[in-house]
This record gives structure tokens, C-alpha cells and sequence, in this order.
């Protein structure tokens, strides 16, 4: 019988600073105010316009992340052996 326990994927150290600001960039977006923004995705208030733009800009926080974490943003691993001056 195998394990199915996966080890979770650490979050990115810069993940607080994506999503700390989503809610003002999506009020700029819109020309609101962060507060009323805020009610929306605390589900206090209801705006179609807002929920699709939250979920908007939350999908290309996780595409940077994602990228970040599994490709293309992620650096080459540095190669270890004999130094090259012998």
C-alpha cells in the first residue's frame, strides 16, 4: 500500500506582498473605494464586477507564483565539483 501524504508546497516569500495590495489595485481598477472592495469579498456586499475582477487578479497572482515555483522563474541550480582553477 503507498502513501498518498504529499509534502505541501512552501509559499513564496514574496506571496504577502502580491496579495497585500489586491484589494487597491482592484478599487483603482474600478474607480472605487478599497473599503466597499473589501465588503465584496467578505461577501457583506454583492457586485458581479467586483468578484470578477478580485478573481481576476487573483489568478494572476497564482500564475506568478506558479511560475515562480515551477518553471520559468525559478533559477538554475548552481553545479558543484572540483574548482575549475587546479
Amino acid at each position: 500500500m503507498r502513501s498518498d501524504k504529499r509534502r505541501p508546497l512552501e509559499a513564496p516569500s514574496n506571496l504577502a506582498s502580491l496579495i497585500r495590495g489586491l484589494y487597491g489595485r482592484v478599487a483603482r481598477q474600478l474607480d472605487l473605494d478599497p473599503s466597499f472592495v473589501s465588503r465584496v469579498a467578505r461577501g457583506e456586499r454583492q457586485s458581479k464586477l467586483v468578484d470578477t475582477t478580485l478573481h481576476r487578479e487573483l489568478k494572476r497572482i497564482l500564475d506568478q507564483v506558479s511560475k515562480k515555483q515551477f518553471g520559468s522563474g525559478r533559477r538554475t541550480p548552481v553545479k558543484r565539483g572540483a574548482p575549475k582553477n587546479e
